[in-house]
C-alpha cells in the first residue's frame, strides 16, 4: 500500500506536491523545488563589473539634490516601508553612494526572497498520518487551535492535521531573471538595465565545492561532496548536482519524512517515517557562510548510509547501477527550479525550461 506525500512549510503556511506522486516515487526523483527553495544564492558574478564602473564615474552629482543629504538622512530614507525592493535597486545603479548604503538591504532581500524557506520549519508528511501522532513540538498552540476548531466543524485532518492549516501560494524567485522584459524596458540606457540586472542578480557560483546541508536546530550538516561521490559523479556541480541522480534533496528527504506507515520499499529498521529532523529549520549553503561550522556535526556519512539502504531495498542487487545512471528523462523538468542569472549550464537550463512551464504563483 502506498501514500501520498506533501512538503509543509509551517513557518510560512505554505506547502508544494513532491515530484515523483505516491507510493516510493518521490524518493527516486529529484525535488528541485524542496533544494532550490533553501539553497542561499551569491550575488550575480556581473556585479564587480558594474562597481569598478561605478567607482570610475565622476562624482559630478554627489553634493546634489538627494545627494547633498549626510549618509544617516540617506539610510532613514532608504528604510522606509513605501520604498520597494525594485525602488532601492534602481537607485543603487545610479552612483557608489547610494549603491554602499543600499546594498546589504537589497543583498538580504534576495537571499530571502531566492531562498523563501530558509530557515523555515519543514517536513514532508504522508497523507496517513494521524493528527494525534506527530511529535508535540511540530505544531504550536495556534496551529493546533486552527485545526481544532476546523475538526469540530467536522473537517477531515489528513496529513497529520497539517491540510486544515490556511495556506499562501508558493512562488519562486530568480533574482534579476525574475523581471519581464516589458519591465526591463523601463530603462532607457542598456547600461542601466545591465546594472540593474548585475544588482539584483542571484547565481550559484558551480565552482564551489564546499556547499552542504545545514540543520540549525540540530547544528548538523550534509556535504554535498558526499551525495556526488555515492552518484558517481564527484565532480559534480555543487549544489544542484544536477547530472547525479541522488542530491541533497534527497539527503533531506531521509530526515524529514513523517507518517503512520513508512514509504514502500524502505528498510523498516530505518524507519523513515520517523524522521530525526522533521519540523526542524534548514538551509544549503556553503561551509564559509555558516557561524561556527567548525562545532557543528558531519553527518554525511550517516546520510550516505540511509540512502545505500534505502536504494538497496528498492533494486536489490542493481542499486548501485541504479544510483550511479544518469538522471532520468522525467526529472529534467526538475531544472526549472535552478534558473538564475548565473553563466553555468544550469541556471541556463533553467531559464530555458521556464519558457515551457507555467508558473505556480
Amino acid at each position: 500500500m502506498g501514500q501520498y506525500w506533501k512538503f509543509f512549510n509551517l513557518s510560512k503556511r505554505q506547502r508544494m506536491d513532491t515530484n515523483g506522486g505516491p507510493y516510493w516515487g518521490f524518493l527516486r526523483c529529484k525535488q528541485g523545488f524542496l533544494v532550490r527553495c533553501i539553497t542561499i544564492p551569491y550575488p550575480n558574478p556581473k556585479l564587480e563589473r558594474h562597481l569598478k564602473r561605478l567607482s570610475s564615474t565622476p562624482p559630478a552629482i554627489n553634493d546634489k539634490g538627494l545627494l547633498s543629504l549626510p549618509d544617516d538622512v540617506l539610510l532613514v530614507l532608504l528604510e522606509l516601508p513605501d520604498i520597494s525592493l525594485d525602488d532601492l535597486a534602481v537607485l543603487a545603479v545610479t552612483c557608489r553612494r547610494l549603491f554602499e548604503l543600499s546594498y546589504k538591504m537589497i543583498k538580504d532581500c534576495n537571499e530571502i526572497k531566492s531562498a523563501s524557506w530558509y530557515g523555515c520549519r519543514i517536513v514532508c508528511m504522508g497523507d496517513c498520518a494521524l493528527y494525534e501522532d506527530p511529535p508535540p513540538s511540530l505544531l504550536n498552540a495556534e496551529e493546533r487551535a486552527i485545526i481544532d476548531a476546523k475538526i469540530a466543524q467536522d473537517e477531515y485532518p489528513g496529513y497529520g492535521g497539517l491540510n486544515l492549516l490556511d495556506y499562501e501560494s508558493t512562488c519562486l524567485y530568480r533574482g534579476a531573471f525574475t523581471y519581464t522584459y516589458s519591465f526591463l524596458q523601463k530603462f532607457e540606457f542598456d547600461a542601466d538595465r545591465e546594472a540593474f540586472e548585475a544588482v539584483m542578480g542571484v547565481a550559484f557560483p558551480p565552482e564551489r565545492t564546499d556547499w552542504v546541508l545545514c540543520n540549525f536546530n540540530k547544528k548538523e550538516y550534509v556535504r554535498a561532496s558526499a551525495i556526488a561521490k555515492l552518484s558517481g559523479k564527484p565532480n559534480d556541480a555543487q549544489p544542484f548536482l544536477s547530472r547525479c541522480r541522488l542530491d541533497l534533496g534527497h539527503a533531506l528527504l531521509t530526515r524529514i519524512c513523517w507518517s503512520n506507515e513508512a514509504p514502500v520499499h524502505t528498510p523498516p529498521k530505518m524507519k523513515m517515517h520517523r524522521g530525526l529532523w522533521v519540523g526542524d529549520r534548514f538551509c544549503i549553503t556553503t561551509m564559509e557562510r555558516v557561524e561556527d561550522i567548525q562545532e557543528w556535526k558531519d553527518v554525511s556519512s550517516q546520510v550516505v548510509r540511509d540512502l545505500v539502504q534505502i536504494y538497496r531495498k528498492q533494486f536489490g542487487k542493481d542499486w548501485l547501477e541504479e544510483v550511479e545512471g544518469d538522471v532520468l528523462a522525467y526529472d529534467h523538468a526538475e531544472y526549472y527550479w535552478f534558473g538564475s542569472d548565473g553563466d553555468d549550464w544550469v541556471a541556463s537550463t533553467g531559464q530555458y525550461t521556464r519558457q515551457r512551464r507555467p508558473s505556480i504563483c
